[in-house]
């Protein structure tokens, strides 16, 4: 099971959030013309860690909300700015979203680079004759992509072409489980 280590602000899908909150999939677009990035979580949850002794799925909402309200800048704000975080609900679970924009896409040295600065070390993407390659980690499954996905008996890949402009794609968790986080939402928003 992978754990999104920052809310809404994970460097790299996302991954999102913080302590023992994981999201089931995750999506990913990257628009390099216009440098503007969209993560979505889906099916955020609380997860008890095993070494985690002062367990609670409410302190996890707790964190949760409080990282989706943060302010603190997860990348260097000369070259990302935060757009817009949000949590919501969409058929039965909550999702998460983060918006971002990267200030100047072309100031990377090619853009496998600048996909790997926004994603995690898990993430690894490369160059080959100027295609883009994501080396998608264990554990995940890319349910969709804008590229072309290819599947291998240690994992998978995906190649967007040359002249790919935007890089998207759907992946989910190997299977997270956990106490979902919605009524935890539900009831905060019915407070209001």
């Amino acid at each position: 099971m992978r754990r999104i280590r920052s809310a809404l602000t994970a460097a790299g899908v996302v991954v999102l959030l913080a302590g023992c909150v994981a999201a089931s999939r995750s999506k990913f677009s990257f628009d390099f013309k216009t440098g503007e990035l969209r993560r979505t979580y889906c099916g955020l949850s609380s997860v008890k860690d095993g070494g985690d002794k002062d367990y609670s799925a409410a302190k996890d909402w707790d964190r949760l909300k409080g990282l989706a309200e943060s302010k603190k800048p997860e990348y260097d704000p000369d070259v990302v700015a935060e757009v817009s975080k949000t949590l919501f609900e969409k058929d039965g679970e909550l999702c998460g979203r983060r918006v971002q924009k990267v200030l100047c896409p072309k100031c990377f040295p090619s853009k496998a680079a600048v996909l790997s600065y926004l994603h995690d070390k898990t993430w690894r993407f490369e160059l080959f004759n100027g295609a883009v390659v994501a080396f998608v980690p264990s554990g995940k499954t890319i349910l969709s992509t804008n590229g072309q996905k290819a599947a291998t008996p240690g994992g998978a890949m995906i190649v967007w072409p040359r002249d790919a402009e935007t890089f998207e794609y759907e992946a989910s968790d190997a299977s997270p489980g956990g106490t979902s986080l919605l009524p935890f939402y539900l009831k905060d928003r019915g407070a209001k």
